[in-house]
């Protein structure tokens, strides 16, 4: 049976989360600070960590980061950040620790329940392949993209956006499956993030997944057509930095 720990402050939501996890097959423990959560990490090495990151004598972070320093050759176990707070600085802190993803308040039962069993099953797999390097090597690229917008929060796949496209003090998301979120930031706060993960910046005002280009137009420029059929426009500024990443791709026409 697959044993998780819950590192919470707070009693209700501790023990709301050690009720889900147990109704559905779960061996949980439970620590109601980051102290007591890293002692029992190292005694009771579970398969995974639900974490608060606000908590008094060792928020989150700085567990996971003891942690980091503590198990150098040993494989620190998948770690789920719980928080209400989507500033891109304070996610990105996390995952320059090897956060694994962030569960964020108000949470659902499902989402937190989906959210445990892809990290574990990632896992198993990684041990069953004897790929323990992978274990063991801190992420800094997280796997989804907050986005506040009008509807509240939305948690966006990478994988998911075709383009990211700047208007002033805003910028507007075109996902895959047609829709667009126009989002309350600037484009600036989620650069590093998407360059992060492979996204290239074409001009000033775009930003794009290489992975949707169909084609490259030529020009002083030059243009991307992509695979929702929109035209990209690039920069001559950004054409060479382009033209470096679309050698290395066999399935866009140039």
């Amino acid at each position: 049976m697959e044993q998780i720990l819950i590192v919470e402050d707070d009693k209700n939501i501790r023990e709301t989360l050690q009720e889900i996890f147990e109704l559905s097959g779960y061996r949980v423990s439970t620590a109601i600070n980051g102290k007591v959560g890293y002692d029992a990490i190292i005694e009771d090495c579970p398969d995974i960590v639900v974490c608060d990151v606000d908590m008094p004598v060792l928020d989150g972070f700085e567990l996971l980061l003891a942690l980091n320093q503590r198990l150098k050759d040993t494989a620190v176990p998948p770690f789920l950040f719980l928080t209400a707070k989507v500033e891109p600085q304070f996610l990105r802190q996390g995952m320059n620790l090897g956060a694994d993803d962030y569960i964020l308040k108000p949470f659902g039962h499902t989402d937190v329940l989906n959210s445990v069993r892809l990290r574990l099953d990632k896992r198993s797999k990684l041990l069953k392949n004897g790929n323990l390097d992978a274990l063991n090597v801190s992420t800094s690229v997280f796997e989804k993209l907050a986005l506040p917008c009008d509807e509240g929060l939305i948690l966006i796949s990478f994988d998911e956006i075709i383009k990211c496209q700047a208007d002033r003090a805003y910028c507007t998301f075109h996902l895959a499956n047609g829709k667009s979120i126009l989002v309350s930031k600037s484009m600036k706060e989620f650069e590093q993030l998407l360059i992060a993960h492979k996204f290239v910046k074409v001009h000033k005002s775009t930003i794009v997944n290489i992975n949707y280009a169909k084609r490259y137009l030529r020009g002083k420029g030059g243009q991307l057509i992509m695979s929702d059929a929109s035209i990209v426009y690039v920069s001559v500024r950004r054409k060479e930095e382009l033209m470096q990443v679309l050698r290395q791709q066999t399935n866009i026409g140039i």
